[in-house]
Parts: C-alpha cells; structure tokens; sequence
C-alpha cells in the first residue's frame, strides 16, 4: 500500500485479508525538500513535467554512487517518464539506492519483491526490505510488514509483531483509507490474541523507536 506513480493518492490491491503495493513508487511530488543543486533541479523539472531534464540532473548524480539520486532515477523508470518504462531497471536502480539504507528505495524495492514488478516475486526479500524501510520509521512500510505477519507471507508467522508493526502504522498513517485499512487488519489480528500476547505486542510498541541507517558512499 503506497502512493502511486506522480500522484497523492493511495493504490491499494487487495488479495483477500492482504491489502499490498500494487506498483512501486513513492510519490514525486511528495519528496522532502533538498539543498539546492542537481537533486533539486532534478525535482523542479520533474515537477514542471521536464522529464529529460530530470533523467539528465538525476542519471550522472545516480551514475556516482548518490542513493537519493539513484531512487529518483528509478521512479522515472517505473513511470516512464523521460525514458522507456521498465520495471526491471526500476527495480535495479532501487537496489542500489536501498542497499545504501534510502528507505524509499527499500520500500519501493520490497514493493518489487511484492508484486514481481521487475524481480522474480518473492515474499521473503519483501519482508526484508519493508522490515529496513519500516524500522527507519516509514509508515506504509510498517503497514505493510505488518499485513506480510498477519497473513503469513515471506515465512513469517507472529501475529505479536504483526500487531506491533500495525499499530505503529496506524499512529502514523494520514486519515482516511489506508490507516482505515490497518485498523481493520488490526482487530482482525488483535482479536485472535491473548491479553499476554496484547501486552507483549504493546511492550514491542512502546520500546520501538526509528533508527536511520548510515548511507554508505
């Protein structure tokens, strides 16, 4: 569950009890804002819709090892905007960003592992990537690690995290359909636990606090 290509909105895919990406970008137009220079013109001209110029502020950053560069690189290629769509570069470009620890690039690369947009579909490399983007504090990813515990995908089987991830998720989530959809996962799950489960689970909660990783360069 994430924004979806250039947009503010939320694409869900529903597959039974599981609500998870159905593509994989994190909205442009949602970006932190950046110190001036190539990022930043890279933004500007992405939002202005001069997609050449973003690919060309963004490729030789991306190209040098920047991960920030590199994730918006990627999300060109996903959308296929300024260059051929392709999920599999997208998901190439996403790698290396993620493995330096840009959490939006995790996230988007677990979307990939999701879905199989661009990578062989794994449910496994999913829970590890969500797990690296969730722990650095992004919500949809905590939302989704949950779902992935919940619904016993990747070999995963607790629902004592899947309620500590939901949760998490829900006290960060705007209003509206996403922290909706985790409330309602998370009764579902809540309710099949023990109060020493619940308590357990909020235990987790309560000592959890984001922890940034250190991007290599």
């Amino acid at each position: 569950m994430f924004p979806p290509f250039g947009s503010e909105g939320t694409h869900l895919m529903k597959q039974g009890a599981s609500i998870l990406a159905a593509a994989a970008l994190v909205a442009i137009a949602a970006f932190a804002p950046v110190a001036a220079g190539p990022l930043e013109d890279g933004l500007t001209a992405y939002r202005d819709r001069d997609y050449a110029a973003a690919l060309e502020s963004w490729r030789a950053l991306a190209d040098k090892g920047d991960a920030a560069a590199q994730y918006r690189l990627g999300t060109l290629y996903a959308e296929g905007k300024g260059v051929a769509q392709s999920d599999v570069t997208a998901a190439a470009w996403f790698a290396r960003a993620a493995e330096q620890g840009n959490a939006e690039a995790q996230y988007n690369l677990a979307a990939s592992f999701a879905e199989g947009l661009g990578v062989a579909k794994d449910d496994a490399a999913a829970v590890k990537w969500f797990r690296r983007a969730a722990e650095q504090g992004m919500p949809y990813a905590q939302l989704n690690l949950g779902l992935l515990y919940a619904t016993r995908r990747g070999g995963t089987a607790d629902d004592v995290e899947a309620v500590k991830w939901l949760e998490l998720a829900i006290f960060a989530l705007p209003p509206g359909g996403a922290r909706s959809d985790a409330a309602t996962m998370l009764k579902q799950v809540a309710d099949k636990l023990t109060e020493e489960q619940l308590l357990q689970a909020r235990m987790r909660e309560k000592a959890w606090k984001a922890k940034a990783e250190v991007k290599a360069r």
